[in-house]
């Protein structure tokens, strides 16, 4: 075996920049962070040469000449002095590797003065060697970074192709510019503008700016605060309705830092279950505010992870906050009525309130996010007064039914075609959730569905979750007998009953309530190509009026669609 020996300070540089450096994204945030915590209102950014060169300029407070040779080598920084301070920190930067790291796989040249400085400084770098000399330049840091990786032959090898990696650079200044809505941040490459906020600190504005201004009115602001545990959510969810199929346009941000946190996630996962189709994902901008000692942001070099004290607490918050955003939303605007009396449906004044005080649990693995449990507040399925205004329905002009699947509805402005069932099972769906004691009748005689090996021993294990939505069966070897189910499915063949349910118990854990409940809903919810009555349509129409979320159906489909007058007459070549 070889002798140990020390090894060379610029080797460490390197090591050490494989953990923070992955990329040319890495050298633009921890660049552009560093320009936000020196209090820049501006931070210009361009890259360029297949994105291995890099410049990040900001109007921020300068490095002091003084500090300009500690600020580029290894544990150095002006953030943090003791351990505590590690539990209490407000910057986004703190560990002092970012600026060695960089010297250690580029070719960089700093130019830099304070308020208080005649003159400013020019610094260059190469394989971790620092030589400055005094230079004119504005107040602020310019950042140039040249060559990325040349001294790292296998670290170029893996950089991906040019447009990737700058779709990777855009991503990182789209959250950086969304979690910063008072920082004016401009993206070029190669001369180009990709990306441009005005630093108006109006979040919407800056998503706006970001995305398009039309998606502004698609989103839905989230609010919440707690003032026990000091918790604060602010930002903007889309309507269920309005979608995309990945998850890169959900931004998180915990105390203003961008974080890929599982917990957070899956609180927004969770919310959305049973309003989006599968394989679709909302847009969502929340930055969550907790007290600084109740987190660790100290988890890794690239500070995109975070640990909570209280895991618990912030899944409940989270979720519960974007669920009252969603249901704050206004329902669609009402039919237009007939001229006869119209019928009113009156609403209790005062709804049954039950706590959000949410219980917390020690010993939590968030690697194990399943583990994380929430309690969902148990709510009403017409909850009109608890938006802030009343809702009469009154009796909607209901043209018929189209291929008996369909309810045509003439509305003001055009022509509402609704999905029958759908629309019923989203209304059955939210009853179910409400009442959770539905009523339910013992079957004398049912005939045993024959099932899988090792199904049948779901029933028992869950017994009390069925029996609590009124089912109860008897186990046989390898078949299920109904005994008891709820009224809504009284109807229904046994075997799409049994098979159903076994559905909901092959689901994840904490799912399988919710998939009871949609299996019911959609089992008991009138079907397509099912012929309904003038006042079975009006009264399936206005108890889906009444839901808490009448976009979408739990499976997260679409409910119905509005054509405009505008649209149907140009269709046929006529102006309106």
């Amino acid at each position: 075996m070889k002798r140990i020996k020390q090894l060379p300070e610029n080797l460490i540089n390197q090591i050490a920049a494989g953990e923070a450096i992955e990329k040319p994204a890495s050298i633009v945030k921890e660049l552009a962070e560093n320009s936000i915590d020196a209090g820049a209102t501006r931070v210009e950014i361009e890259v360029s040469n297949a994105t291995r060169d890099i410049r990040v300029a900001d109007n921020g407070c300068g490095i002091h000449k003084d500090d300009v040779m500690l600020a580029f080598s290894r544990h150095a920084t002006s953030k943090i002095d003791k351990q505590k301070d590690l539990w209490n920190i407000s910057t986004l930067g703190f560990r002092g590797e970012a600026l060695s790291s960089i010297i250690s796989v580029a070719r960089v040249i700093c130019t830099t003065r304070t308020a208080d400085a005649e003159t400013g400084l020019k610094v260059k770098c190469e394989n971790s060697q620092v030589n400055f000399s005094a230079t004119g330049c504005a107040i602020g840091t310019t950042m140039e970074v040249k060559d990325l990786f040349y001294n790292v032959p296998a670290r170029l090898k893996f950089l991906k192709k040019p447009h990737t990696e700058l779709a990777s650079v855009s991503e990182t200044v789209q959250g950086l510019a969304i979690s910063n809505p008072g920082i004016a941040f401009t993206l070029m490459h190669n001369k180009n503008r990709i990306l441009k906020t005005s630093g108006s600190n109006d979040l919407a504005a800056v998503i706006g700016e970001v995305y398009s201004r039309e998606i502004i009115d698609r989103l839905h602001e989230v609010f919440k605060e707690d003032e026990q545990f000091n918790l604060k959510i602010t930002g903007f969810a889309s309507a269920p309705d309005f979608t995309r199929s990945n998850k890169k346009a959900i931004y998180t941000f915990i105390n203003g830092r961008t974080v890929k946190c599982p917990i957070v996630l899956k609180a927004i996962d969770t919310a959305y279950s049973d309003l989006v189709p599968a394989g679709k994902f909302p847009y969502a901008v929340l930055n969550i505010s907790v007290p600084a000692n109740e987190i660790d942001v100290n988890v890794h070099p690239t500070k995109k992870e975070v640990k909570y004290t209280k895991p618990n607490l912030v899944f409940n918050f989270v979720y519960s906050a974007i669920k009252s955003a969603i249901a704050a939303t206004p329902v669609r605007p009402v039919p237009a009525v007939q001229e006869e009396s119209p019928r009113i449906i009156d609403f209790p004044k005062k709804l049954a309130v039950v706590s959000e005080q949410v219980e917390t649990f020690e010993g939590i693995d968030e690697d194990d996010i399943r583990e994380v449990t929430y309690k969902e507040p148990v709510q009403a399925s017409f909850m009109p007064d608890s938006y802030g205004y009343d809702l009469f329905v009154e009796k909607p002009k209901i043209i018929g039914q189209f291929d008996n699947t369909y309810i045509l509805i003439q509305e003001k402005d055009g022509l509402q075609i609704i999905d029958q069932h759908i629309a019923h099972e989203r209304y059955l769906y939210e009853k179910l959730k409400a009442e959770r004691n539905p009523a339910s009748q013992l079957l004398l005689d049912s005939i045993g569905v024959e099932v899988e090996p090792g199904q049948a021993d779901m029933f028992p294990v869950n017994s009390e979750l069925l029996a609590r939505y009124g089912y109860e069966v008897e186990v046989g070897q390898n078949t299920v007998k109904l005994r008891q189910i709820p009224q809504s499915v009284a109807e229904k063949d046994p075997h799409k009953i049994v098979n159903d349910l076994i559905d909901a118990l092959e689901s994840s854990p904490e799912t399988m309530e919710n998939e009871l409940l949609i299996r019911t809903a959609c089992l008991s919810a009138v079907k397509a190509g099912e012929k309904l009555s003038q006042w079975q349509m009006e009264e399936l129409v206005m108890n889906w009026q009444r839901t808490s979320y009448p976009k979408t159906c739990p499976h997260g489909r679409k409910i119905a669609h509005v054509f405009s007058r505008q649209e149907i007459a140009g269709l046929l070549g006529r102006q309106v």
